[in-house]
């Protein structure tokens, strides 16, 4: 069994006039400098992404607005996953942080896995929003290091895959313009 074979990739999630006034909304959105998973501090030698947490309890509107968009979204693609990828004891009990992610020039993520003792998520999910930059581009390899490969950039492209150890992954520098993505964990 491969592992690459548990990562799905949908395409054309969202009608494409709700993408474009997703894209709006993080452009004109104030975005802060995202921290590490588990120690809860910025560091640039890690991490340079800015992140726009959505809430459905928020005081915006917008913000309750696209986080139930999103969740929605998220949701029903991960019950399509459990089919596709033929698991039939898929189960999770929330989804769990959605937000926004902005990389601007130079903006990265080291090699990581998003599973770790404090957060134990299940699946990572990840919507790319556009593709008017260069750079930037989502990368898994083996557990063991070897055999890295990349997910082709499509605006609208859901990504979701096992948040455990055998799926590390990175986005790799962004050389010009900016990446957007929505992003979510089941747990």
């Amino acid at each position: 069994m491969e592992i690459k074979n548990f990562i799905k990739i949908y395409d054309e999630v969202l009608p494409w006039n709700v993408l474009g006034s997703l894209i709006k909304f993080a452009n004109i959105s104030k975005f802060c400098e995202a921290t590490i998973s588990g120690a809860n501090k910025t560091d640039f030698n890690v991490r340079r992404t800015y992140t726009l947490e959505l809430s459905n309890l928020s005081n915006s509107f917008s913000d309750v607005h696209w986080y139930n968009l999103l969740h929605n979204c998220f949701d029903k693609k991960l019950s399509q996953y459990k089919f596709d990828a033929g698991i039939l004891d898929f189960d999770y009990r929330t989804i769990s942080t959605i937000s926004l992610l902005k990389y601007e020039n130079s903006g990265f993520y080291t090699w990581h896995v998003d599973h770790f003792a404090l957060i134990p998520r299940t699946m990572s999910c990840i919507l790319l929003l556009n593709n008017d930059y260069e750079g930037g581009n989502l990368c898994f390899r083996n557990p063991d290091g070897s055999g890295e490969w990349e997910v082709e950039v499509k605006p609208n492209r859901m990504i979701i895959w096992p948040s455990n150890f055998l799926y590390p992954h990175t986005v790799k520098p962004v050389t010009k313009g900016k990446r957007y993505s929505a992003i979510a964990w089941a747990l």
